[in-house]
């Protein structure tokens, strides 16, 4: 049965971007047509958008093309109001983990004839694995993130501890022994308590952030490594398996440890409170911005049996109601072009890229060292995240609540056995 898409209460406020080059009906034998984009006002994001579409204008001045941006906190809304209604933005940039739901409910057409099968593997790992659903590819990927594990150095120096080499993280045993001496020695030479370990949020949470270190307590294929079953909808035999709870029993020893914090502290991190700091590219600029004397570095995140941690970014999609499929398609494939991706950081700005075969014909793109860094850790370990259409209930329930109950304490087997349940029965709902 066809699922209808819930009408949110809330409407979105919405800003119209005009672009400086509106397509006209010039190029002869062409059908003048037009194209609405629909962005969220993320750094960059925009601004990458409009240059894209400001090329393809010039290029093909058939069409007009009209540029809208919301607030990023109030995206979703708006795209559930738009597509309820039959008064459709054409294209949408979005989240690659939401392309499984919004696909789940009709609301995306399928792009599997712009990506064809010659071209997938020029993405990095997983990124067309995350944007496909029941077999059909429903976005081009074009933005990614990507965690690292930044380090003290001062701190590691005084405790004569080498940083590992981005070729060869640690294992969470190591970087327990080491972290733990680490401390010690800090403390004892500076007089100052310092955490092992914080996060942008402090405790810890998030899918993105925190489901690598269990799915990394399992080799590739195995349930724990794949987090949940293939439909998306189950998580009994793979959230639950001896391996995943032996792993979530060492997330709760950050705490019970006091090698984390269960409270936030600002700036953990940048002023000298923290050892090491798990964020990702802007975390770098921002440090280095924010905190010119800080002395330090970048190693990959940890694991227990396998390296992993989670990718997934920005991607162009198409409305499943677009009456402009074919003009759609076009700016979209020519979005993911070299010709597209150059339009879109020659003013976005540094950042990290789905396709890796761009990374390697145009490495000028690459000159800034924190860039260079995530995009090796990128390529070499990372993974989609779990791909299921009701991810932002999984989010919800075990990437936030699941872990913040385990920080505070909770018993561990029935904590996620109640967290697994409750995923699993919403899900069905859906």
């Amino acid at each position: 049965m066809k699922k209808t898409i819930l009408i949110l209460l809330c409407v979105a406020s919405v800003f119209l971007i005009p672009l400086s080059a509106t397509g006209q009906a010039e190029k002869q034998g062409s059908k003048p047509s037009e194209l609405k984009l629909l962005v969220p006002q993320s750094p960059g994001v925009v601004e990458g958008v409009q240059a894209v579409a400001d090329v393809y204008a010039k290029l093909h001045p058939e069409v007009t093309i009209t540029l809208r941006s919301v607030p990023f906190n109030r995206y979703k809304e708006q795209l559930q109001v738009m597509w309820a209604s039959n008064d459709v933005d054409d294209i949408i940039t979005t989240g690659s983990p939401d392309i499984p739901n919004y696909a789940y409910y009709g609301a995306l057409l399928p792009i599997d004839d712009i990506i064809p099968d010659a071209e997938r593997s020029q993405f990095i790992n997983g990124a067309i694995e995350a944007v496909t659903y029941q077999g059909k590819i429903y976005a081009y990927p074009f933005r990614e993130a990507a965690s690292a594990l930044f380090y003290n150095k001062d701190y590691f120096d005084m405790a004569g501890v080498q940083a590992a080499p981005l070729d060869k993280p640690w294992t969470w045993e190591q970087w327990e022994q080491n972290i733990t001496k680490v401390m010690q020695v800090a403390k004892q030479k500076t007089g100052k308590t310092v955490w092992g370990i914080t996060f942008l949020s402090n405790p810890g949470r998030g899918d993105f952030w925190l489901t690598p270190i269990i799915r990394s307590n399992g080799v590739k294929g195995s349930p724990t490594y794949q987090a949940i079953s293939d439909d998306g909808m189950t998580l009994k035999g793979y959230a639950d398996t001896p391996e995943a709870l032996e792993a979530y029993r060492f997330y709760q020893n950050l705490y019970t440890k006091k090698l984390a914090p269960n409270a936030e502290i600002p700036d953990a991190f940048g002023t000298g409170q923290s050892a090491t700091f798990q964020g990702f590219l802007s975390s770098a600029h921002d440090l280095a911005k924010n905190f010119p004397a800080l002395n330090w570095g970048i190693m990959p995140l940890p694991y227990f049996k396998t390296p992993i941690i989670h990718t997934g970014g920005f991607t162009y999609a198409i409305s499943a109601k677009t009456k402009n499929a074919a003009v759609a398609k076009d700016f979209v494939k020519f979005a993911g072009s070299d010709e597209g991706i150059k339009a879109y950081f020659d003013v976005s700005g540094t950042d990290l890229i789905s396709r890796a075969d761009f990374a390697k014909r145009y490495p000028e793109y690459f000159n800034d060292p924190y860039q260079k860094i995530f995009t090796y850790l990128l390529d070499t370990y990372g993974e989609a995240r779990p791909n299921t259409p009701a991810y932002v209930l999984y989010n919800s329930i075990i990437g936030f609540n699941l872990f913040l109950d385990l920080a505070s304490g909770a018993d561990v087997s029935q904590t996620v056995k109640a967290k697994i349940n409750e995923f699993e029965t919403q899900a069905r709902s859906m």
